[in-house]
């Protein structure tokens, strides 16, 4: 019987899949929705809504209790929603969560600077050229296998582990990401501009420079805002050794002490400064692209 419990686990979250994926079959069949079928404003941040406060309900109910053997799951797995709140002015008081907060956004658009530099220039040259493209080809295809958790030691045994590994890691992190969308982009920009171009008298560098690169800036723009929230999840790896100072340290810090609400607190932290992010680059879109809104 004993050697069944750990196949039973594997099979209980296997089983808990399952189940939900029927649900949501079972209800997208019934209730007749329509493929892609526009859906009003008000109804669609309604139903947004509805999934908050369940996913919250959910998580009050499973910590509720005024004890550890009243509750459902321990503050140790899963802390209370009114102890994630209670976490945050002792971050800012004890931890100095802003500071690190700063620390890390430095970092982070530092290396994806960097990154977004040198992968734009990469990119646009060989999706452009192809005697670029086929000696740069081993990047390319590298790029997309190599788990980026693997650069970690290699950043460290090149740079140590200071201010330049942090930044290092991001930059290799947020190219390796940025490159293969780049070439896509440019990939993508179909002949018939080429063609106009040509038959204008454009020089092989102008079509480059004003066609190949402009038709694809407002995609190349989408990536880019992509990879630089994406990279506030590598954060947490970047700050992994010898910190000292941000929000991946702060978290290493709770975690060495079992301090599980203030890793859900510094979440949520890290979560809100990306959607923040997430939304200047939104919004810069719509007024460097225009057009685009207008042809949706």
């Amino acid at each position: 019987m004993s050697s069944l419990v750990p196949v039973l686990k594997i099979l209980s979250p296997v089983l808990y899949l399952l189940v939900f994926i029927a649900a949501l079959t079972v209800l997208v069949i019934f209730s007749r929705m329509a493929v892609r079928k526009d859906l009003n404003r008000l109804l669609a941040a309604g139903l947004t809504a509805v999934f908050v406060l369940l996913l919250l309900a959910g998580w009050w109910f499973v910590t509720k209790g005024a004890t550890v053997e009243s509750r459902v799951l321990p503050p140790l797995i899963l802390p209370s929603p009114a102890e994630v709140l209670h976490a945050f002015p002792r971050l800012h008081w004890e931890q100095g969560v802003v500071l690190s907060a700063f620390v890390s956004f430095k970092r982070v658009t530092i290396g994806f600077s960097l990154a977004a530099l040198a992968a734009v220039v990469l990119g646009v040259y060989m999706a452009s050229y192809k005697p670029i493209a086929a000696f740069f080809k081993p990047l390319e295809v590298a790029s997309a296998y190599i788990p980026i958790i693997v650069f970690i030691p290699l950043t460290l045994a090149w740079w140590g582990s200071g201010e330049v590994q942090k930044i290092g890691f991001l930059f290799i992190a947020c190219f390796v990401a940025l490159l293969p969308l780049i070439i896509k982009s440019i990939s993508d920009v179909k002949e018939a501009y080429l063609d106009v171009a040509k038959t204008k008298g454009a020089s092989q560098w102008q079509l480059v420079r004003h066609v190949l690169f402009p038709v694809a800036l407002p995609d190349i723009w989408d990536h880019l805002r992509v990879v630089y929230a994406v990279g506030w999840g590598w954060i947490i790896l970047a700050e992994v050794v010898n910190a000292q100072k941000g929000l991946g340290y702060l978290m290493s810090v709770a975690e060495r002490r079992s301090h599980t609400e203030f890793i859900f607190a510094i979440i949520i932290i890290i979560v809100a400064i990306a959607v923040l992010c997430d939304m200047a680059w939104k919004y810069g879109g719509l007024l460097l692209f225009p057009y685009r809104r207008r042809s949706r």
